[in-house]
């Protein structure tokens, strides 16, 4: 083994030289390669910072976003008009609490539902915002519709409409605003009521005259002809007749005077027992002169319960309340006038009967002028009542069952010592 080893070839110069050259070019390329992966690493470092950095923006970006989601949500829940936004599809994304208010739906039952499925007028009308989403021509952007709530009834709304686009112009859907106006259109047909009332008073008056004056001598010649006539002559019985239309004629007038002229009232302190105990003594003497089988019941009268009130017109309201409740109970019943506690603020006057009630669809009209079911009524006894009570700054309310009576309540403000 030694031998052959003694017996190996030797390196030659040029070999040696040729390892030397291969060792330092290798050396030379690790250093190179040395640097670039220091270099290498300080870019990575570079690109992590940068990183960590962009993610920081990031995250500060999307807290920024949702905070403005929050705070825009807010400003949409805290909104009185309704706010309705729908996609692309014309499913409804966004729903505040105003728009769930005016038309009765819970936001969860509407959210991700089809407009048209919940707000088209008919299955085959296309709602106005689904207009303004698909481009259609001609569509109003500001009118006023009616949106039907939840329950079944009509909303009058004013609305307006817009699509949604993104930055390149690119459709995401629509947005409605809308408020409702029903309380604006019941102002706008008392305006117009009060005007018509203003317009009828100034046409009363000169018709009370012209009228009034002819009643004035038909009563005169009515009531000399009747002197004329003797005690069992049949005439006397039409002239009867025509003294009792001269007399309904008369109050009428009178009534459409006191109705459309301004309240006159004589406010002063008064114990509101006294004006129901001079009402309901007469209301006895009125059931008896008329035989009519009605049973008068007294309520309480609390004491040293005072109002700011006109006597006669609080005394005539009672009157008129139960004259009315002695019509309703013809084949009898009973009527029952108390005074009942209001609050601190009012005292209320009762009114009751069992007579025949009044039909649901009536109650809502009997206050108006000129309405009435009766044949020979004029429509104008409840309108006073209420201007009445209106005038003292009280307010009546009506509870009917039909075949069962009617209550109405008076309440008054009390005065305060």
């Amino acid at each position: 083994m030694m031998q052959d080893s003694l017996n190996s070839p030797a390196l030659s110069p040029e070999l040696v030289q040729s390892f030397q050259q291969i060792i330092e070019e290798f050396q030379v390329r690790a250093d190179r390669l040395g640097t670039a992966y220091a270099a290498m690493q300080e870019d990575f470092r570079k690109v992590n910072i940068e990183l960590d950095r962009k993610n920081s923006e990031l995250e500060e970006s999307l807290a920024c976003q949702e905070e403005m989601q929050t705070y825009l949500d807010s400003i949409l829940q805290s909104m009185e008009n309704g706010v309705i936004g729908i996609d692309i599809n014309g499913s409804i994304t966004h729903f505040n609490r105003a728009a769930a208010e005016i038309t009765g739906y819970d936001p969860t039952e509407v959210l991700q539902k089809s407009y048209a499925s919940l707000f088209a007028a008919d299955a085959n009308s296309t709602p106005p915002l689904l207009k303004v989403l698909h481009g259609g021509k001609n569509v109003p952007l500001h009118d006023e519709r009616v949106l039907w709530h939840r329950d079944g009834h009509p909303v009058p709304v004013s609305y307006h409409q817009a699509p949604l686009r993104d930055r390149s112009g690119n459709p995401l859907g629509a947005v409605e605003v809308f408020s409702d106006v029903s309380k604006l259109k019941a102002l706008e047909e008392e305006m117009q009521q009060t005007r018509t009332m203003a317009a009828l008073g100034e046409m009363s008056a000169t018709v009370a005259h012209e009228i009034r004056n002819p009643l004035g001598a038909m009563g005169m010649w009515t009531a000399l002809l009747e002197r004329d006539l003797d005690e069992n002559d049949p005439r006397r019985t039409t002239l009867g007749k025509i003294v009792e239309g001269l007399g309904r004629l008369n109050k009428i007038v009178s009534n459409l005077l006191v109705f459309t002229r301004p309240v006159k009232a004589e406010f002063r302190k008064v114990a509101i027992d006294s004006i129901v105990a001079e009402v309901v003594d007469f209301v006895r003497i009125e059931i008896e002169r008329l035989e009519q089988p009605v049973t008068l019941l007294d309520g309480k009268r609390p004491q040293g319960v005072f109002v700011l009130a006109d006597p006669e017109k609080i005394s005539q309201v009672l009157l008129n309340l139960c004259l009315n409740a002695m019509q309703a109970m013809q084949q009898g019943g009973t009527l029952r006038v108390n005074i009942a506690e209001g609050g601190r603020e009012y005292v209320v006057l009762t009114v009751e009967d069992t007579g025949c009630g009044i039909a649901p669809e009536v109650v809502a009209k009997i206050f108006d002028p000129f309405f009435t079911t009766r044949e020979n009524g004029t429509g104008l006894g409840l309108a006073i009542v209420k201007k009445f009570v209106e005038s003292h700054s009280g307010y009546i309310d009506v509870n009917s069952v039909p075949g069962q009576g009617t209550t109405f309540k008076v309440f008054l403000p009390l005065l305060k010592e």
